[in-house]
């Protein structure tokens, strides 16, 4: 093989040379052409992206503009009624706060589930649940406090103490929400009314909203259209009797009968019933009489041995206890689960130095046991502080008792006609 001389390697070199460059220009022509088609085609995305946001712009526009029409609607139809706003105009703020309060306590909250229902009443409306209120409405103010608050689904109505506020999907696209303030001085009326397929919210004979039909709505909407029915007529009076007759409808005959068997004095009544969450820590529910507070394993209904009954001058103490300790990791771990989410407690009562611990109850239930606990203790200290009256019957006879056991002894011969006669003249001037 021979060696090329310096022409020929010359000329090598400047062959391989001019290829490289030809390469090189190729390369750089590929890479321009791309670049343009790449910045082609971001141009046209650039205008679709532009041109997609604008269209989601208006169409935003458009929804928002059909939210504000249908609120606007709803408004001017209630204020159109004949009214002279008249559904608190008899009930003062605090009057009508307080008597929410005991309504809430002794004829919603009773045999109801907490986390069924669909109604909160002032004062246990969660704070989350007025912030996201105050964030939501514009109109709402810092003088307005909350009294009712109803929610369905994606459906709401708040009741305030001056206003009702509303907010339903729209029907055109349910991520778009209907909502408005409706001024208690243009509504007499607030009422629910049960139609064949659902149950209906009205503002004076205005449908704003209507429910589906289910166990609980029916219950929820029932007790409602009482408290509005209370209210308008200014009716604040619950008594015993209705509470205890309330209690006995809603657990029904069959579980009445049987705790009936622990209620052994005549004028025992039903005060409050609480079910407690059913859950994997969660055996027991409890009822308050205003005798004692009766704790009934619900699983095992029907043994005697599973019923525990604690009158209340044998209670010392009523705790409400956050966090469960039954000293297995697991139970705990769900226990401390269910309390982070539910909002629910343990309850524990003493008696006699001995602890009972009944899981698990929602707070505001413990709460309120708690309350009848302390308020069937005053009521029982301050029976006792009361001196006691005792009317002595007298043990002398009346004149015509006397006159009647004087004839006896004539009759008998004891006395003779002329001492009884005698006698018988003195007891005259008695009589």
């Amino acid at each position: 093989m021979g060696f090329l001389d310096d022409d020929s390697l010359k000329k090598a070199f400047s062959q391989v040379k001019d290829g490289a460059k030809k390469m090189v220009g190729s390369a750089k022509d590929a890479y321009d052409e791309t670049k343009i088609e790449y910045q082609k085609n971001k141009a046209i995305k650039e205008e679709e992206k532009a041109k997609k946001k604008a269209e989601e712009e208006a169409y935003r526009a458009k929804m928002l503009e059909l939210s504000s029409e249908r609120s606007n609607e709803i408004i001017t139809a209630i204020k159109e009624y004949d009214n002279e706003g008249t559904f608190f105009d008899k009930t003062n703020k605090e009057e009508l706060l307080s008597f929410t309060k005991e309504f809430y306590d002794r004829i919603l909250m009773p045999a109801n589930s907490v986390s069924k229902s669909n109604i909160s009443m002032y004062p246990y409306i969660d704070k989350k649940i007025i912030d996201g209120i105050v964030t939501r409405f514009e109109e709402f103010n810092s003088e307005e406090t909350v009294i009712l608050y109803v929610k369905n689904n994606k459906k709401s109505i708040v009741i305030t103490n001056s206003a009702l506020y509303f907010i339903f999907p729209l029907k055109e696209d349910e991520k778009y929400d209907v909502k408005g303030r409706v001024s208690l001085s243009d509504v007499d009326v607030l009422s629910t009314k049960l139609n064949e397929t659902d149950y209906q919210f009205l503002c004076d004979e205005y449908v704003l909203m209507d429910f589906p039909i289910s166990k609980v709505v029916l219950e929820d909407f029932a007790t409602l259209n009482d408290y509005f029915e209370r209210v308008r007529n200014h009716h604040f009076d619950i008594s015993s009797d209705e509470v205890h007759d309330l209690i006995i409808k809603k657990i029904g005959d069959e579980i009445y009968s049987h705790v009936k068997k622990y209620m052994i004095y005549d004028d025992e009544q039903f005060v409050y019933w609480a079910w407690g969450l059913n859950s994997l820590t969660a055996k027991d529910y409890i009822v308050c009489t205003n005798k004692q507070i009766i704790v009934v394993d619900r699983e095992m209904v029907g043994l005697t041995e599973n019923v525990k009954q604690l009158y209340y001058e044998d209670i010392t103490s009523a705790n409400i206890i956050q966090n469960s300790n039954s000293g297995d990791l697991v139970v705990d771990l769900v226990s401390d689960a269910i309390t982070a989410s539910t909002k629910t407690c343990d309850f524990e009562l003493t008696v006699a130095g001995s602890k009972l611990r009944i899981n698990t109850l929602y707070k505001v239930e413990a709460e309120r046991i708690t309350a009848i606990y302390h308020e069937m203790k005053k009521e029982q200290k301050k029976a006792a502080s009361q001196p006691q009256v005792v009317v002595q019957q007298s043990s002398e006879e009346t004149p015509i008792e006397k006159l009647k056991k004087l004839s006896e002894l004539k009759d008998a011969g004891i006395i003779s006609e002329d001492e009884f006669e005698q006698k018988k003249a003195e007891l005259m001037k008695q009589i």
